[in-house]
Protein backbone atom coordinates (compact mmCIF):
# COMPACT_ATOMS: atom_id res chain seq x y z
CA UNK A 1 0.00 0.00 0.00
CA UNK A 2 1.36 3.41 -0.91
CA UNK A 3 1.16 6.54 1.22
CA UNK A 4 2.64 10.02 0.77
CA UNK A 5 6.20 10.14 2.04
CA UNK A 6 5.35 12.90 4.51
CA UNK A 7 2.72 10.78 6.24
CA UNK A 8 4.08 9.26 9.41
CA UNK A 9 3.36 5.58 9.84
CA UNK A 10 3.27 3.80 13.14
CA UNK A 11 2.94 0.39 14.70
CA UNK A 12 1.14 -0.53 17.90
CA UNK A 13 2.89 -3.19 19.92
CA UNK A 14 2.30 -5.63 22.77
CA UNK A 15 1.72 -3.63 25.90
CA UNK A 16 -1.43 -2.01 24.55
CA UNK A 17 -0.38 1.63 24.99
CA UNK A 18 3.08 1.54 23.43
CA UNK A 19 3.41 3.11 19.97
CA UNK A 20 6.63 3.03 17.98
CA UNK A 21 7.54 4.18 14.49
CA UNK A 22 7.67 1.56 11.76
CA UNK A 23 10.65 1.64 9.50
CA UNK A 24 11.11 0.95 5.83
CA UNK A 25 9.90 -2.48 4.78
CA UNK A 26 13.40 -3.56 3.79
CA UNK A 27 13.24 -3.76 0.03
CA UNK A 28 9.69 -3.27 -1.15
CA UNK A 29 9.94 0.52 -1.24
CA UNK A 30 6.48 1.05 0.29
CA UNK A 31 5.46 2.66 3.60
CA UNK A 32 3.32 0.97 6.22
CA UNK A 33 -0.31 1.90 6.58
CA UNK A 34 -1.50 4.21 9.34
CA UNK A 35 -3.94 2.16 11.42
CA UNK A 36 -5.60 3.72 14.46
CA UNK A 37 -8.41 1.20 15.04
CA UNK A 38 -8.45 -2.60 15.03
CA UNK A 39 -11.80 -4.35 15.59
CA UNK A 40 -12.53 -8.03 16.08
CA UNK A 41 -16.08 -9.27 15.55
CA UNK A 42 -16.84 -12.80 16.74
CA UNK A 43 -20.14 -14.39 15.72
CA UNK A 44 -21.05 -17.70 17.41
CA UNK A 45 -22.13 -20.43 15.03
CA UNK A 46 -25.53 -21.87 15.90
CA UNK A 47 -26.72 -18.74 17.66
CA UNK A 48 -25.66 -16.63 20.61
CA UNK A 49 -24.31 -13.19 21.37
CA UNK A 50 -21.95 -11.53 18.91
CA UNK A 51 -18.82 -10.20 20.61
CA UNK A 52 -16.96 -7.10 19.42
CA UNK A 53 -13.64 -5.91 20.80
CA UNK A 54 -11.68 -2.92 19.53
CA UNK A 55 -8.35 -1.19 19.92
CA UNK A 56 -8.70 2.57 19.36
CA UNK A 57 -6.02 5.23 19.13
CA UNK A 58 -8.10 7.78 17.24
CA UNK A 59 -5.80 10.79 17.81
CA UNK A 60 -2.66 8.93 16.75
CA UNK A 61 0.88 8.73 18.05
CA UNK A 62 1.63 11.18 20.85
CA UNK A 63 -2.01 11.85 21.78
CA UNK A 64 -4.16 10.35 24.49
CA UNK A 65 -3.54 6.75 25.53
CA UNK A 66 -5.25 4.15 23.33
CA UNK A 67 -8.23 2.21 24.60
CA UNK A 68 -8.70 -1.51 24.18
CA UNK A 69 -11.63 -3.77 24.98
CA UNK A 70 -11.26 -7.09 26.75
CA UNK A 71 -12.35 -10.14 24.79
CA UNK A 72 -14.93 -12.13 26.78
CA UNK A 73 -16.21 -15.33 25.14
CA UNK A 74 -18.36 -18.33 25.99
CA UNK A 75 -16.82 -21.78 26.27
CA UNK A 76 -17.62 -24.70 23.94
CA UNK A 77 -18.46 -22.35 21.07
CA UNK A 78 -17.23 -22.01 17.50
CA UNK A 79 -16.94 -18.35 16.47
CA UNK A 80 -16.40 -16.85 13.05
CA UNK A 81 -13.91 -14.02 13.50
CA UNK A 82 -13.50 -11.02 11.20
CA UNK A 83 -10.87 -8.32 11.57
CA UNK A 84 -11.33 -4.70 10.50
CA UNK A 85 -8.77 -1.89 10.23
CA UNK A 86 -9.41 1.88 10.13
CA UNK A 87 -7.37 5.07 9.96
CA UNK A 88 -9.43 7.52 12.00
CA UNK A 89 -6.94 10.32 11.53
CA UNK A 90 -8.68 10.85 8.19
CA UNK A 91 -12.09 12.55 7.88
CA UNK A 92 -14.11 10.55 7.06
CA UNK A 93 -12.24 7.56 8.52
CA UNK A 94 -10.27 5.59 5.95
CA UNK A 95 -11.24 1.92 5.58
CA UNK A 96 -7.92 0.06 5.54
CA UNK A 97 -9.52 -3.40 5.50
CA UNK A 98 -10.38 -3.20 1.81
CA UNK A 99 -6.83 -2.15 0.95
CA UNK A 100 -5.52 -5.18 2.83
CA UNK A 101 -7.97 -7.38 0.93
CA UNK A 102 -7.08 -5.78 -2.42
CA UNK A 103 -3.39 -6.42 -1.75
CA UNK A 104 -3.92 -9.73 0.01
CA UNK A 105 -0.93 -11.28 -1.74
CA UNK A 106 1.21 -8.80 0.24
CA UNK A 107 -0.46 -9.08 3.66
CA UNK A 108 -0.73 -11.77 6.33
CA UNK A 109 -2.47 -11.66 9.72
CA UNK A 110 -0.98 -13.74 12.51
CA UNK A 111 -2.75 -14.80 15.70
CA UNK A 112 -0.37 -15.46 18.58
CA UNK A 113 -0.16 -15.26 22.37
CA UNK A 114 -0.98 -17.33 25.42
CA UNK A 115 -4.71 -17.39 24.58
CA UNK A 116 -4.40 -18.99 21.14
CA UNK A 117 -3.25 -22.26 19.63
CA UNK A 118 -3.04 -22.40 15.86
CA UNK A 119 -0.85 -22.09 12.77
CA UNK A 120 1.33 -19.33 14.29
CA UNK A 121 1.07 -20.13 18.01
CA UNK A 122 2.07 -23.29 19.86
CA UNK A 123 -0.13 -23.17 22.97
CA UNK A 124 -1.88 -26.58 23.19
CA UNK A 125 -3.88 -25.72 26.35
CA UNK A 126 -4.94 -22.23 25.19
CA UNK A 127 -8.64 -21.29 25.31
CA UNK A 128 -8.78 -20.40 21.58
CA UNK A 129 -8.07 -22.86 18.76
CA UNK A 130 -7.53 -20.75 15.63
CA UNK A 131 -7.83 -21.63 11.95
CA UNK A 132 -7.81 -19.37 8.88
CA UNK A 133 -11.01 -19.06 6.83
CA UNK A 134 -9.86 -17.05 3.80
CA UNK A 135 -7.20 -17.20 1.10
CA UNK A 136 -5.51 -14.90 -1.37
CA UNK A 137 -5.34 -15.61 -5.11
CA UNK A 138 -2.35 -17.90 -4.51
CA UNK A 139 -4.21 -20.07 -2.01
CA UNK A 140 -2.35 -18.64 1.00
CA UNK A 141 -4.34 -17.49 4.06
CA UNK A 142 -4.94 -13.79 4.70
CA UNK A 143 -6.50 -13.72 8.17
CA UNK A 144 -9.31 -11.19 7.71
CA UNK A 145 -11.73 -14.12 8.20
CA UNK A 146 -11.07 -16.86 10.74
CA UNK A 147 -12.59 -19.48 13.02
CA UNK A 148 -11.90 -20.07 16.71
CA UNK A 149 -13.16 -22.86 18.94
CA UNK A 150 -13.28 -22.04 22.66
CA UNK A 151 -12.45 -23.88 25.87
CA UNK A 152 -12.25 -22.34 29.38
CA UNK A 153 -9.21 -20.23 30.16
CA UNK A 154 -7.55 -16.82 30.06
CA UNK A 155 -4.60 -15.29 28.27
CA UNK A 156 -3.52 -12.80 25.63
CA UNK A 157 -4.50 -12.82 21.95
CA UNK A 158 -2.16 -10.78 19.76
CA UNK A 159 -3.30 -9.90 16.23
CA UNK A 160 -0.46 -8.81 13.96
CA UNK A 161 -0.85 -7.50 10.41
CA UNK A 162 2.36 -8.03 8.45
CA UNK A 163 3.09 -6.14 5.22
CA UNK A 164 5.01 -8.35 2.77
CA UNK A 165 5.66 -6.48 -0.51
CA UNK A 166 7.75 -8.24 -3.15
CA UNK A 167 11.51 -7.85 -2.96
CA UNK A 168 13.24 -7.42 -6.32
CA UNK A 169 9.96 -8.46 -7.98
CA UNK A 170 9.94 -11.74 -6.04
CA UNK A 171 6.99 -12.56 -3.79
CA UNK A 172 7.91 -13.05 -0.13
CA UNK A 173 4.48 -14.05 1.20
CA UNK A 174 4.55 -17.83 1.51
CA UNK A 175 2.33 -20.42 3.16
CA UNK A 176 4.97 -21.40 5.71
CA UNK A 177 5.17 -17.98 7.39
CA UNK A 178 2.84 -18.92 10.30
CA UNK A 179 5.08 -21.89 11.05
CA UNK A 180 8.10 -19.57 11.00
CA UNK A 181 6.39 -17.31 13.53
CA UNK A 182 5.52 -20.34 15.68
CA UNK A 183 9.10 -21.63 15.59
CA UNK A 184 11.18 -18.45 15.59
CA UNK A 185 8.98 -15.39 16.15
CA UNK A 186 8.46 -12.37 13.93
CA UNK A 187 12.16 -11.62 13.60
CA UNK A 188 12.41 -14.48 11.11
CA UNK A 189 9.87 -12.91 8.73
CA UNK A 190 10.38 -10.66 5.71
CA UNK A 191 8.49 -7.39 5.41
CA UNK A 192 7.38 -5.22 8.32
CA UNK A 193 4.52 -4.91 10.79
CA UNK A 194 1.61 -2.58 10.02
CA UNK A 195 -0.01 -3.08 13.42
CA UNK A 196 0.12 -5.51 16.34
CA UNK A 197 -2.49 -5.37 19.11
CA UNK A 198 -2.97 -7.56 22.17
CA UNK A 199 -6.44 -8.34 23.55
CA UNK A 200 -6.82 -9.69 27.08
CA UNK A 201 -9.00 -12.78 26.63
CA UNK A 202 -11.30 -14.69 28.96
CA UNK A 203 -13.36 -17.77 28.04
CA UNK A 204 -15.83 -19.12 30.57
Amino acid sequence: MRLPMNLVSFCIFGALTTITACGDDGGGGEDNEVITTVTLQLVPMGGGTTVTASFKDADGDGGAAPTIDPLDLVTAKTYTVTVRFLNELENPPEEITEEVRDESDQHFLFFTGTAVNGPASNQPTAPLAHTYADMDANGIPIGLSNTVVTTPGTGQLTVTLRHLPPVNDTAVKTADLPMQVKDSGFGALPGSTDVSVTFMTTVQ
